[in-house]
């Protein structure tokens, strides 16, 4: 009779995400991962499979958890521009805390492994691609409801949004004040939605 697995999965997998996003994947030793998730290497290949395999149950729950929060506020179908703005107002305000600040784990994880790992990489590239398709969504909602200007199509407005999205992340692993990351995604943010600035 197999032995049963003595840890909380979710607590391990969250302590194992904390590991890979401070380190990147190539630079989390197996022995790290262990230390951080308080298991034997024998409980960790019996619920993972391996290092890539609990990688990429990481990637998969920080979609479902923090991704999905985006997604809901992307989803609000009364005021996209609200949820647009919303998703905005959400990130500047988690770059304040520590792991936010370490980046967008995905992006991180695409821009690390793509060269070593296409597999991997591919994987949180697809996770990525879903926030785009709802900003995309979002973006084609507020045309129809005239909140957002017609001079961009919407595929264009959301793909320029996901990429300030992940910009505000990346400048802000540099060092880059929240305030000034604030000033330079309003002008933006007014521009593609005019009515912003006059709620």
């Amino acid at each position: 009779m197999a032995r049963p697995l003595q840890f909380e999965r979710q607590k391990a997998i969250d302590a194992a995400m904390r590991v890979f996003w401070q380190q990147g994947y190539s630079a989390s030793s197996l022995q790290q991962l262990l230390n951080a998730m308080q298991i034997n290497r024998g409980s960790l290949y019996a619920a993972f499979g391996d290092k890539a395999g609990l990688f990429t149950e990481v990637i998969d729950n920080y979609q479902s958890r923090i991704q999905a929060i985006v997604i809901r506020l992307l989803s609000n179908e009364l005021d996209p521009a609200k949820g647009i703005k919303d998703v905005f107002e959400l990130t500047l305000l988690a770059l304040t805390k520590d792991s936010l600040a370490l980046g967008c784990l995905l992006v991180n994880t695409v821009n690390e492994l793509s060269p070593i790992d296409s597999e991997i990489a591919s994987h949180a590239a697809k996770k990525l691609e879903v926030v785009e398709q709802a900003f995309i969504a979002a973006c084609e909602r507020a045309q129809t409801l005239k909140q957002m200007t017609k001079e961009i199509t919407p595929e264009s407005a959301g793909k320029m949004l996901m990429t300030s999205m992940i910009g505000l992340r990346v400048q802000s692993r540099r060092g880059v004040e929240t305030s000034d990351l604030r000033q330079s995604i309003v002008p933006l943010l007014n521009m593609l939605m005019p009515t912003l600035d006059k709620r």
